[in-house]
C-alpha cells in the first residue's frame, strides 16, 4: 500500500532547507532536491526565497555558461521580488546578504550587503523561532562578515 507521501512526494522541510542553505552550492544532489521540492511546494515569502536561492545555486551545477546565468538571473528576480513585498522579513535578508557576500563581484549582485548587516544586526533578536535564530546567528559568525561588536549585538 502506498503511503501519503509516496503518492504526493516528498513535503517541504523548511529545517533541512535552512540547514542545507550552506552547502547547496556545493552539493548538486542537495541543491536539486530542495529546489524541486521548492518549486512544488513553496509558499510562504520565506519558502519562496530559499527557492530563489537555490535557483542561484544551481548556477554552480551546470557547465553551460548561459544556463548559469540564467539560473542566477531567475533566482535573483525571483529573491528581489519577495524582498520587494516583505522589506522587513528578516530571513530574506539573511538570504540576500548571503548571496550577495560570496557572489562573484563580475555579477554585479553585491549592493545591499551593508544594507542587510545592518537590518540583522537590528532585527535578528526579534525572530520567534530560536532554532532559526540560532542557525542563522552560527553561520554569519562562521562567515566572518561581522565584527566582535556587531555580532555581541547579533546574539542578544
Amino acid at each position: 500500500m502506498l503511503t501519503t507521501a509516496a503518492l504526493f512526494g516528498q513535503k517541504l522541510s523548511l529545517n533541512a532547507i535552512r540547514t542545507d542553505f550552506k552547502i547547496g552550492h556545493e552539493d548538486e544532489t542537495i541543491c536539486m532536491k530542495h529546489l524541486k521540492t521548492l518549486e512544488e511546494h513553496a509558499l510562504s515569502p520565506v519558502e519562496r526565497g530559499y527557492e530563489a536561492a537555490y535557483h542561484m545555486f544551481m548556477a554552480n551545477h551546470t557547465g553551460n555558461p548561459f544556463k548559469k546565468l540564467g539560473y542566477f538571473k531567475n533566482g535573483k528576480k525571483m529573491l528581489e521580488e519577495e524582498i520587494a513585498k516583505n522589506p522587513r522579513e528578516i530571513e530574506l535578508r539573511y538570504i540576500r546578504l548571503c548571496i550577495q557576500y560570496y557572489s562573484p563581484a563580475f555579477l554585479g549582485y553585491k549592493d545591499n550587503i551593508e544594507e542587510d548587516k545592518g537590518f540583522l544586526v537590528n532585527n535578528l533578536y526579534k525572530l520567534k523561532d530560536p532554532e532559526t535564530k540560532q542557525l542563522i546567528y552560527t553561520y554569519l559568525k562562521g562567515a566572518k562578515m561581522y565584527s566582535d561588536a556587531e555580532l555581541a549585538l547579533l546574539c542578544r
